[in-house]
């Protein structure tokens, strides 16, 4: 086949190489030079450099057209979605089409879909529209309301209201520095855990899905609270539920991340992404089915027939295991400072339950907006446990227990000896 990667992600973290076997496939990347920079230069492929100065689809379609005979255009970024489908459209290539990427990156796009296919959704209301409403108009709801933004990641621009009103009171006064009510959406507040559910679907059904537990919440953690999250021993029918919205949404093929909201009657959709989710989730993903997401979603990538058929079946081939895992983020962009020393956390790093521990590399500084990135948290991990209660267990007495200390300068690293 000949292949276009939109190179954006470095080398390092994918990989292609791993799945896509260069030595018989055509493959193109095409990236800015410090993108390109980071192929290794002995691998057998074209490189072509765009300028970067205009958007990604804009300069790939002076770069290509239809007559290059692409069999398929490849992005491994979140945030490319779009223009990756959009290039696909303009180049005559099979794949996800713009109005797919549409409904999975646009949160009321999303939860139209799935009320669409008779699921439960929170009620929600473009923000543009809400402004529009006359005020005789009867509220949609009274209660506590979430403003957020349609198309945002890891909780940034997300408030919540005590009531409709009050919410409606705050988007009159933009409550945002970039506010712009068609990018915002308001929704009704649901009570309850919040459960996120992680795998890969092919040909329309599910090669493995893990369904996990937040301890804390995204939004929570954006505000500057340790967060954790545990896989479920017993899923209670959730992940069968899960698959439903996972097809209401139309994730066929690929990686997803699913979150849901378990009420007091049932489960609630909340949002869902066609990839991988963030933090530590492909890793404790992997070390509980043998799936490595990344590479799983390169093999949905170059081909979409039923694992029992497909030709990269290799990399959809689960392995169980006996324990179960979760993981815990600390965030550093709230600190008063820019460094951070970490206090507590020394008799956990030997615990022979916890699997990973990585800590802020010595001078580095902490981000300024929310991350995921275990390198730039000032500390994260992965725990194991026989159930789901040990590995909770852990996890809070963690979270509890170490201490994130913001100092003036950078801490120095160890002189050798």
């Amino acid at each position: 086949m000949k292949l276009l990667i939109l190179h954006r992600v470095p080398y390092s973290f994918i990989e292609y190489h791993r799945v896509i076997d260069h030595g018989i496939h055509d493959v193109v990347y095409v990236g800015t030079g410090a993108q390109l920079a980071t192929v290794p230069p002995d691998l057998r492929c074209t490189r072509v450099e765009r300028p970067g100065r205009a958007g990604l689809a804009e300069e790939v379609r002076t770069l290509f057209s239809p007559d290059d005979s692409f069999d398929r255009v490849i992005s491994v970024s979140q945030y490319e979605m779009m223009d990756a489908a959009q290039i696909r459209r303009s180049l005559g290539v099979e794949g996800v089409s713009p109005e797919q990427v549409h409904i999975v990156n646009d949160k009321v796009a999303m939860k139209a879909a799935v009320a669409g296919s008779g699921l439960r959704v929170p009620r929600f209301v473009r923000c543009d529209e809400a402004l529009t409403a006359s005020s005789a108009d009867v509220a949609p709801w009274a209660g506590k309301t979430v403003l957020k933004p349609l198309d945002g990641t890891a909780s940034k621009d997300v408030f919540v209201f005590a009531t409709y009103a009050d919410a409606g009171t705050a988007i009159l006064n933009h409550p945002t520095e970039d506010w712009d009510p068609e990018r915002f959406q308001l929704e009704e507040y649901v009570e309850g855990p919040i459960f996120h559910f992680d795998g890969v679907m092919l040909a329309g059904a599910p090669v493995a899905i893990v369904a996990s537990r937040y301890l804390g919440t995204c939004l929570e953690f954006a505000q500057g609270v340790p967060q954790g999250s545990i896989q479920v021993d017993d899923d209670g029918g959730r992940c069968k539920e899960a698959v439903e919205y996972l097809r209401a949404v139309g994730i066929d093929n690929g990686p997803f991340h699913l979150e849901m909201i378990e009420a007091a009657d049932g489960m609630v959709f909340l949002e869902v992404g066609a990839r991988a989710g963030g933090g530590h989730i492909k890793e404790t993903f992997r070390l509980a089915t043998g799936i490595d997401l990344v590479a799983a979603g390169l093999a949905c990538n170059l081909d979409w027939s039923p694992v029992e058929i497909n030709p990269l079946k290799r990399w959809f081939e689960t392995t169980a295991s006996s324990k179960f895992y979760g993981d815990f983020m600390f965030p550093g962009h709230l600190l008063p400072s820019r460094y951070c020393a970490i206090s507590g956390g020394e008799r956990f790093q030997a615990h022979s339950d916890v699997v990973r521990w990585k800590e802020l590399d010595a001078g580095a500084s902490l981000p300024e907006t929310v991350s995921y990135l275990d390198f730039e948290l000032p500390v994260s991990g992965i725990v194991a446990g026989r159930s789901s209660f040990e590995v909770t267990s852990l996890i809070r007495e963690i979270l509890t227990t170490v201490q994130v200390i913001p100092i003036e300068q950078p801490p120095q690293c160890p002189t050798p000896r």
